[in-house]
Order: C-alpha cells, then sequence, then structure tokens
C-alpha cells in the first residue's frame, strides 16, 4: 500500500493492495477533541449510572465487599473499554461523538477497523486520555501529521473527516492580463475529465498546503497544454493559466447553449405560426 499527500498535509491519497485510489482526509485534532468530550461525557454517564445502581442494591441487599469491588472493575471496563469497541464495531468505526461530528475510524490503508484494533484504542485511551487528562494524545496528535493519538499509531488506524462543509460554486472569470489571449485561444478539446479535475482544484487552492498546490498545478498544467493553442504567454502563473483555460471554455459552453436554445424557441415559433389543414 502506497501512501501520497494530495490537497495538504491533512489530506491523503491512498493506494491499497487491489490498486483502489482512496482520497481521505484526517479530522483535525479539534474535532477529535469535541467527539472525544461527548463520548467521555456518555462513559461517565455510564459508569456514574452503574455506581448508584451499585449502591442502592448494596444498600438493600448487604453485598460482600468482594462483590461490590468486582461489580464496579465489571462497569469500569464497560465504561472505558466496552463502550467505544462496542460503538466502533457496531457502528462501522464510528461512536456517538463521531456519529455527531461526523468522522470514523479507519484502517492505515482505509480499511473497517477490527477488533484487535479497536481494542488496543480503548486500552491504551485510559492511559493517554482517561490517566494523563488528554496530555499525552495532545501531545502525539499535534506531532503526528495524521493528528492520530499514541492508542492509532499502535493499532495501526486514523481517524478521517467523513462530511465536509460544501464550498460554495464560484463562477470562474479570466484574470485581465490573460482576456485577449483566451479570447483567440483553442480550448474546446479539454477531456471532460480534466476540466473536472481543474474546477476541484482552483476553489480549495487557499486550503491546500503550499507544496502540494505547487505540485498540483504543475500537473494540471502539464495535462492541459497539449489541448490548448496557442500556448498561453511565457511566464504566466500556473494558477491564472488554469483559471483562464476553464473560464474561457465554460463561457464559450454557456454562449453554444443560449444559441442552441434560441434555434429551438424560434423552429417552435415557426411550427405554431403554420397553419394546419385537414
Amino acid at each position: 500500500m502506497a501512501s501520497t499527500s494530495t490537497a495538504g498535509t491533512d489530506r491523503e491519497a491512498l493506494i491499497t493492495g487491489d490498486a483502489v485510489l482512496l482520497d481521505l482526509r484526517t479530522a483535525s485534532f479539534a474535532v477529535r477533541m469535541v467527539s472525544a468530550a461527548i463520548d467521555g461525557a456518555l462513559q461517565l454517564a455510564i459508569l456514574i449510572g452503574g455506581v448508584v445502581a451499585l449502591a442502592w442494591t448494596a444498600a438493600r441487599a448487604d453485598l460482600d465487599q468482594g462483590l461490590i469491588a468486582a461489580a464496579v472493575l465489571v462497569m469500569s471496563v464497560t465504561a472505558y473499554v466496552g463502550y467505544p469497541v462496542l460503538s466502533e464495531l457496531l457502528l462501522r468505526g464510528r461512536s456517538v461523538g463521531r456519529l455527531v461530528m461526523g468522522t470514523r475510524v479507519v484502517r492505515d490503508d482505509g480499511g473497517p477497523a477490527h477488533l484487535r484494533q479497536s481494542l488496543i484504542r480503548a486500552v491504551m485511551a485510559m492511559l493517554e486520555i482517561w490517566s494523563t487528562a488528554g496530555t499525552l494524545a495532545l501531545t502525539s496528535s499535534v506531532i503526528d501529521r495524521r493528528s492520530r493519538r499514541i492508542g492509532d499509531l499502535l493499532a495501526g488506524t486514523m481517524v478521517i473527516q467523513e462530511r465536509m462543509r460544501t464550498i460554495e460554486p464560484r463562477r470562474p472569470a479570466v484574470p485581465v492580463d490573460l482576456q485577449q489571449w483566451a479570447g483567440s485561444a483553442d480550448v474546446g478539446r479539454l477531456p471532460v475529465t480534466l476540466m473536472a479535475d481543474i474546477r476541484s482544484f482552483l476553489p480549495r487552492t487557499e486550503q491546500t498546503n503550499p507544496e502540494s498546490r505547487r505540485l498540483l498545478s504543475r500537473d494540471l498544467v502539464q495535462r492541459t497544454l497539449p489541448h490548448v493553442a496557442p500556448a498561453p504567454p511565457p511566464g504566466t502563473d500556473p494558477e491564472a493559466f488554469l483559471a483562464a483555460v476553464i473560464a474561457e471554455r465554460s463561457r464559450r459552453d454557456e454562449q453554444r447553449l443560449r444559441i442552441a436554445q434560441g434555434r429551438r424557441h424560434e423552429l417552435s415559433a415557426e411550427v405554431r405560426a403554420v397553419p394546419f389543414t385537414a
């Protein structure tokens, strides 16, 4: 399995053993912290509720101290280990907190986490989250480029962001210094897949890691140049060139669409104007 960064330090392009490309965005520490707080509150509620029920039962049944200690241990394991493990297995890598925040635990190769991996994460959480008030988890998440805590590193897992804020589409515009070139350039041979890649890249440039942004723009320019004639003026900024190409192509497509619609309206009007004769 190979891994390459595609859109910054928080985005991973994973190639599985079956040669399937997975584009994953790892969850930030802030999102994971809110998710952990929700799950932590539920775990404490399970533990406190169990202790209260045990105390009420012990007061009425006069239970042996050893039995009470064993019951407390069982409830602690249920809250701290049972809840996260069962949640990840039953909800396919999610928990209540992750459902709220739109995240999920997966293996490093993008597959679903197994029982062993969920168990390792839960046991390590008792050390790095509960025993140290989250200090170890915070340190590991800040250092690791995928924002993984120690439990993730040992288990071979990571937390990905499934729900993302939709980026509002913006109408492309030809840069001023390329308007004369774009007006006379042939941009009609651009493949549909290439146009989709350019449209996906341009709105996200500000959120992209600078190095990845430079590599992606250069790659898109190399793919675009064979389909555009003439070439842009020397020294043209790659992103400006891509914006000009996609904007001019969109303008011409819209213009052709308006002309085609106008012709259909004219034909419809002519057909309605022809008198019907039996």
